[in-house]
Formats: structure tokens, C-alpha cells, sequence
């Protein structure tokens, strides 16, 4: 199933929950949506931090050279060209 499937069957559930429950009784239902999240992004968070301290190398370091901007080249003239002021005389 794809992400937005799984929102709008969450979002339907919880929408036709709600019409048959009291408002304490559906902030509890919400509460445990949202807990449940939460530990998922963390243990996912976690995942990756110890993936990529053990050794695993991101897509940038694993590439050889300079990684994303391998193919850039300097341009040969400066963008920015100094302004000359000239002073009045008074």
C-alpha cells in the first residue's frame, strides 16, 4: 500500500470513529495515533544514526572524487566586478 493509502483509510477510520464517540474518548484514540508515531520516527531516527556509525557511508561519501560537485567546474572570470567610486571636490 502506498503512504496516502494508508492516510486515507487512517483519516476515514478515525472520521467515522469520531461520529460514534464522545470527544474525551476520541482524544485518547488520537493520542495513541500520535504516541505510536513518534516511537516509529524515533526508532527509525535511531536506525539511521547507528547505520552510518558502524561504517555505512552516506551517498556523498561513498562516491569517488568530490561526490555531487565532481562535474562543476570554476568559472575562468569573477561574477562580481568591483565598482569604482569617484570622490566629488567640495
Amino acid at each position: 500500500m502506498k503512504p496516502s493509502e494508508v492516510f486515507a483509510i487512517l483519516f476515514l477510520f478515525i472520521h467515522g470513529v469520531s461520529a460514534r464517540l464522545e470527544d474525551d474518548k476520541l482524544c485518547y484514540i488520537l493520542d495513541v495515533v500520535l504516541v505510536i508515531y513518534g516511537i516509529v520516527l524515533t526508532v527509525l531516527y535511531v536506525r539511521l544514526r547507528m547505520c552510518l556509525k558502524s561504517g555505512g557511508k552516506s551517498k556523498v561519501e561513498s562516491g569517488t572524487g568530490e561526490g555531487i560537485y565532481q562535474g562543476l567546474t570554476p568559472h575562468a572570470q569573477d561574477t562580481y566586478e568591483t565598482i569604482q567610486v569617484k570622490k566629488m571636490q567640495v
